[in-house]
């Protein structure tokens, strides 16, 4: 036998004795008289032997032809016995030259299997994608094509995962709906082909998400384009959904008391506090949803103060005006009161968020909606990615507190770097900390005690006394306030060495206030992130001059409150499709808004202090708007 052969046997005989350990289960008296050639039989993933038999074959195999053949029998066995390691194990030991070309496609399929256990989703794509079609077992083509979806799917490429989900769907035992859907519903506008495919089923879903999409600009026509898809797909696998999305509309509870007439026109309620310590947010976000509601015709607005009253006799009041919405409330000691007992069948935005552990069940027709400076850490974290990516780290300098601590958190949660590693970071406790902390970060300190220690020794010889901050930052993300980031930024500025390149800086929409709402020239260069009403040039600017001059004073965390009442009215018209499908987004005043398990998801946009100006950034993937 040739060394490598030899080589093989040994690491078989190694896994032979592991295996005695697992829990596969044990055939091993009924090991068959003969050794079967199995270099050209078809896999089946309902195996009869288990992997160790598997092994046995191949340790007693005639060739490498063979003894390969059955190794990669095993190793698919040990993935479907969930031995993930025994598999790589097998995996490893293989030579490609020495696996026969009927084998090639289940020796891909084993590698793609292990890539999607590691996540690593690129690589089953790499395996899969030109071998897929090779598989003449129904249970092997609709696992291949199974994989490709998840890892079209895990890389966000929405669209082509749903193409070759509907394609494993027609080999699968039990089709399943509901999968096809929870891929489609994720497909945003701009991810659709212009054109219909020319396989039905397929176009039977892209015309189901296309029509959601179109109606996104006028909500009221969503059920007249349902009914359009279903004369043209009487058949189609998604019927039974359509046919759900149109029964009756949800109305109010039956136990609404009967009031006699109907209103006049639709009513809509907002629960705010509009007396109190929070009268000025109230007001605020009454402001919003004043400019909105003002554009719509015939919608009556009818404002209740959450601030006087108990939750029952609110909702009482509101039960009467039989409304086709509640917005509100603001506050989230009564954001939890209303999750925890809401008024069935009205569609109402929460404006707040609450713990999630409290969060009621999902539901088409409630959403939360916060302006979480979470997020914005999130963002932060995924905009630095997108633009440094490689080996070099993020630095998150901020104050030593909860609030602190809590965007620390958020920015660690979505940082997604595994060259770089986990982010570093560093708290100040006080004013006097932040050159100290800034000088630490970026290895100034470390520097200046080398240099000490160089010139101590040197004696008389002249050392050169220039400081070298450290080179493995790619970037800094600054998430306090304007106060604190007009300290930091020079500290920044004179640590970073001559002999480095300039480290980017990232900050929060709290560096953005009505002082330097055009702009601020002690803070060029910096990067922050911000709802779209406050950066971009555009006709809504006009809306937002005429706040500024009727809230002489106000500042623009009360801007921000305005802008969301007034998107809040916007995602009240299309609360269920949005809900529904998480690929929509209505790009508003407060960001391009999306919304997942019922929470409402920002997408803010990048913009630059440059000259004493406020700039969107260059680098930044700030897209345009939707639907208008």
């Amino acid at each position: 036998m040739f060394r490598t052969h030899s080589f093989v046997l040994l690491a078989l005989m190694a896994l032979l004795v592991l295996t005695q350990c697992t829990s596969a289960p044990d055939r091993s008296a009924d090991k068959p008289a003969k050794t079967v050639d199995v270099a050209d039989q078809e896999l089946s993933l309902k195996e009869e032997k288990s992997a160790r038999d598997w092994l046995q074959e191949a340790a007693a195999a005639k060739n490498e032809v063979e003894q390969h053949s059955a190794l990669i029998r095993a190793a698919n066995a040990f993935q479907s016995e969930q031995q993930w390691q025994q598999a790589a194990a097998i995996l490893s030991q293989l030579s490609a030259q020495k696996i026969t070309r009927h084998s090639q496609k289940y020796y891909r399929l084993a590698k793609a299997r292990w890539a999607a256990e590691q996540q690593i989703w690129s690589k089953v794509i790499e395996e899969l994608e030109d071998v897929a079609t090779q598989f003449n077992q129904r249970e092997f083509r609709a696992l291949s094509l199974q994989l490709l979806s998840q890892a079209a799917y895990q890389q966000h490429d929405y669209w082509q995962s749903l193409v070759w989900q509907v394609d494993a769907q027609r080999f699968a035992e039990q089709p399943n709906t509901d999968t096809v859907w929870s891929i489609a519903r994720r497909i945003k506008r701009e991810e659709l082909p212009q054109q219909r495919p020319n396989d039905l089923a397929l176009a039977g879903w892209w015309r189901l998400v296309d029509y959601h999409h179109q109606a996104m600009t006028s909500p009221d026509s969503l059920e007249s384009y349902l009914n359009q898809w279903q004369q043209s797909f009487p058949d189609h696998d998604a019927a039974a959904l359509v046919d759900i999305w149109l029964e009756p509309s949800l109305k109010p509870s039956e136990d609404a008391p009967e009031t006699g007439q109907a209103s006049p026109e639709p009513t809509l309620a907002v629960l705010l506090p509009l007396s109190g310590r929070y009268k000025q947010q109230g007001q605020a976000v009454r402001d919003g949803v004043i400019a909105r509601t003002g554009e719509i015709k015939n919608l009556r607005v009818v404002f209740i103060d959450s601030e006087t009253g108990d939750i029952e006799s609110q909702q009482k009041q509101i039960q009467e005006l039989s409304p086709v919405g509640i917005i509100g409330p603001l506050l989230k000691d009564k954001v939890a009161a209303w999750a925890e007992q809401p008024l069935a069948g009205i569609p109402q935005v929460y404006l707040n968020q609450i713990d999630d552990e409290k969060l009621a069940p999902n539901s088409l027709t409630n959403v939360f909606f916060a302006l979480s400076p979470d997020s914005e850490a999130q963002q932060a974290a995924q905009q630095i990615n997108t633009q440094f990516s490689g080996s070099k780290s993020a630095l998150v300098i901020t104050a030593d507190g909860s609030s602190g601590r809590r965007m620390v958190d958020a920015f660690k949660s979505s940082w997604n770097n595994n060259e770089a590693g986990e982010p570093r970071v560093s708290y100040f406790s006080e004013r006097e900390d932040m050159k100290a902390t800034v000088e630490r970060s970026l290895g100034l300190t470390d520097s200046q005690q080398r240099i000490r220690a160089v010139k101590i020794a040197a004696g008389k010889i002249i050392v050169d006394e220039q400081e070298r901050s450290r080179r493995d930052i790619s970037a800094i993300y600054l998430p306090g306030n304007l106060q604190q980031t007009r300290l930091l930024k020079p500290f920044i500025d004179v640590s970073v060495s001559p002999f480095a390149e300039p480290i980017q800086v990232y900050a929060s929409s709290a560096t953005h206030e009505l002082r330097n709402r055009l702009g601020d020239s002690d803070l060029n260069g910096i990067v922050f992130s911000d709802i779209p009403w406050l950066i971009e040039n555009s006709g809504k600017n006009i809306l937002l001059s005429q706040w500024l001059e009727l809230r002489n004073g106000w500042g623009l965390s009360l801007a921000r409150l305005t802008a969301m009442g007034y998107d809040s009215v916007s995602l009240i018209q299309r609360l269920q499709m949005m809900n529904r499908m998480p690929g929509l987004v209505w790009s508003g005043l407060s960001g391009e808004l999306h919304i997942d398990n019922s929470v409402v998801q920002r997408k803010l946009i990048w913009a630059t202090f440059s000259k004493g100006e406020i700039t969107l950034a260059k680098e930044a993937d700030n897209a345009g708007s939707r639907y208008r």
